[in-house]
């Protein structure tokens, strides 16, 4: 039985900046509520007031492009940037 190659969970590093705190809780809040299964998360205060978040992601490429259009629709998300596993190898 073939898998289908969306459908095959791998590991994606995320990366939102978003314009404030608020923002923050927002992306938090959507990634927990939606039970994602993230192995790291960071957060950090850049400049004017914003936030980076990054977070390792394990799912499906289908999964990640949707995690990754609900991102982009939150009003205070302003990049939303997706390392692929094969990117994370070849930067390891």
């Amino acid at each position: 039985m073939a898998i289908h190659q969306d459908l095959v969970p791998s590991a994606a590093r995320v990366r939102v900046v978003v314009a404030d705190a608020l923002g923050l809780q927002r992306v938090l809040t959507m990634l927990t509520g939606r039970n994602h299964a993230f192995t790291r998360l960071e957060a950090e205060e850049a400049n004017g007031g914003r936030w980076t978040v990054t977070v390792h992601l394990t799912a499906s490429s289908h999964e990640m492009e949707l995690v990754t259009l609900r991102l982009d629709r939150l009003p205070s998300v302003l990049t939303v940037d997706v390392t692929s596993p094969g990117q994370l190898a070849a930067t390891a």
